[in-house]
């Protein structure tokens, strides 16, 4: 091992020896710093010592990039380090772990609430594949397309029916910094959002606080959220509360008076709300129903069911059918009206609270007649799996889901008993009188 000072012009003339990979030239004036020259002619300045008995090197930076005085410097340095039993190597790799902690607080700061929920989106999904998990652990479809459309940036066209999608309630949150959601802004968001879409609002802040709650146990988001953000009771207050559906039904006892105040109504607006009751099909379901839809030949309807794609047919018993019969054909739509953008009924809750004050009755919602349907088919003995496959609920059972298929025969008899009971309780006497349309026989 040969030793010299290191100069500018010994540096510059040190080469490696003839047939080796690499040559260590050492410097006299610092014995741990040498200059390692390999066949290629790249010169890197190098520490050597001993530590715990054993030979470390490590090399400094390469020349000329470092001059000697740095190279001397910093090997001066790393020797006052192993000399206290500190290993340089270890300390830079913790340097760099915490370096590189610093860098992802600051990007992860700088993320947005729509980064980590498309995360949680794709985690929910992938554990929706798993059977082995059980219901209540893992979504189901209808629940991760609610999800989905409550963070919609809306302004898409309908996939279903004219118009463009609206915004969800959760697409302002998305669009914020993780870092800057606090119970303040929660509690603006909410307070804005039940102004016009309570309902929406309440699930909007349960999907969004199940959400949180997520990312609080994830490493990658707990260290930059605030935990609390979800939790704080002045933020509750502001969720609207879950309505109650113990009284958001008509009894048997309400059918005279409903059925009196409803066909005093606007024709198409009476034909939609009895439609409601006599089908126990979702509001928009029915709102959407188009002439296409509608075969009186056959006597029955297809209507766009949210759980199938491909929609469901139900009977068309003769008391509904002669109320569409009776309608005006002035576009595409059943339920039609002219002074509506898109051609159709668009708000029928306003007419239908009018009838319920007239009649005296409790408040009952649109989706109040879809119960009422579900309700009142007890009183004919309707089996559940019928009333379900008229209401276009998704089977649950697995007798249901893979070996009952029944006829539409089968739903128009039972469907039939349905509607007869419900005129003969509410007093209106109807005597088919269309060609096509036949009463089901008790």
């Amino acid at each position: 091992m040969k030793w010299d000072n290191f100069t500018s012009e010994r540096v510059a003339s040190f080469k490696c020896k003839s047939g080796a990979k690499q040559s260590i030239y050492w410097d006299g004036k610092t014995p741990s710093l040498g200059l390692r020259v390999t066949a290629s002619g790249a010169k890197s300045y190098i520490f050597q010592t001993e530590l715990h008995g054993k030979t470390i090197r490590i090399t400094i930076g390469s020349y000329p990039a470092l001059s000697i005085s740095e190279a001397q410097a910093e090997a001066n340095r790393l020797k006052v380090k192993t000399d206290q039993g500190i290993d340089p190597r270890q300390e830079a790799a913790e340097q760099r772990t915490k370096d590189k902690a610093a860098q992802a607080l600051a990007k992860s700061k700088e993320a947005l609430v729509n980064d980590a929920w498309q995360t949680y989106l794709a985690y929910q999904k992938d554990k929706m594949q798993y059977s082995h998990i059980e219901r209540g652990k893992r979504w189901g479809e209808r629940h991760f397309k609610d999800h989905e459309n409550l963070s919609q940036a809306g302004g898409e066209p309908k996939k279903r029916g004219k118009g463009l999608t609206t915004q969800g309630v959760l697409y302002p949150l998305l669009q914020m910094r993780m870092a800057d959601i606090n119970a303040k802004i929660l509690k603006e968001w909410q307070r804005k959002e039940a102004e016009t879409r309570a309902n929406n609002a309440r699930q909007g802040f349960e999907m969004f606080r199940a959400f949180w709650r997520w990312c609080v146990s994830r490493p990658e988001y707990s260290a930059v959220i605030d935990p609390q953000a979800v939790e704080g009771k002045d933020l509750r207050d502001e969720v609207p509360s879950r309505k109650s559906k113990q009284f958001d039904v008509l009894q048997r006892s309400h059918l005279s008076a409903w059925f009196a105040a409803v066909r005093t109504l606007n024709p198409v607006i009476s034909a939609y709300l009895q439609a409601l009751l006599l089908t126990g099909a979702r509001r928009e379901e029915m709102a959407s129903l188009t002439w296409q839809d509608v075969d009186f030949q056959w006597n029955s309807i297809w209507v766009k069911d949210k759980v199938h794609e491909e929609g469901r047919k139900i009977p068309l018993t003769p008391y509904l059918a002669s109320l569409l019969a009776a309608l005006p054909r002035r576009n595409e739509w059943v339920f039609s009206s002219p002074a509506a953008t898109n051609g159709r009924i668009a708000e029928p809750r306003i007419p239908h609270n009018r009838a319920l004050s007239i009649a005296g009755l409790p408040p009952v919602t649109l989706h109040g007649l879809r119960r009422t349907f579900a309700s009142l088919a007890e009183w004919v003995e309707m089996p559940r799996g019928i009333v379900a496959q008229i209401m276009g609920h998704a089977p649950s059972a697995t007798a249901e889901r893979h070996y009952i298929n029944r006829p539409l025969e089968l739903l128009a008899v039972w469907h039939g008993k349905y509607e007869a009971w419900i005129l003969q309780e509410a007093g209106v006497n109807f005597v088919p009188t269309q060609a096509g349309l036949q009463v089901v026989k008790q």
